[in-house]
């Protein structure tokens, strides 16, 4: 034989099986992913919303939790420093502030 009839014999027309058009189809347009797929990505996206909201709100009761204890320390300050200020006032005497009369000025 040679390289011309091989040639032809090779490229001689062939009828395509039976499936071809299901097979070339299915290359195509390729099946839809499947249900639970689909499912179990929302199920994932819905977990992690929950999650994510659940640390943001731990966090926000922390916070405000701080803030309650700032301001308890500042009024228990705030008392304490008033207590020794009336005691050092009363060791002290009554403060008496030179006040400018009329005359001197």
């Amino acid at each position: 034989m040679n390289l011309e009839e091989e040639l032809r014999s090779a490229l001689q027309r062939q009828e395509p099986s039976a499936d071809f058009a299901r097979r070339v189809l299915a290359r195509v347009n390729p099946a839809p992913p499947r249900r639970w797929v689909r499912h179990a990505a929302a199920w994932a996206v819905a977990a992690a919303l929950v999650i994510t909201t659940g640390i943001e709100y731990y966090r926000y009761r922390q916070g405000e939790q701080a803030k309650r204890e700032v301001l308890l320390a500042v009024r228990i300050a705030a008392t304490q420093w008033n207590a020794v200020q009336r005691k050092v006032e009363k060791l002290n005497g009554p403060r008496d502030t030179p006040q400018a009369t009329t005359e001197e000025r």
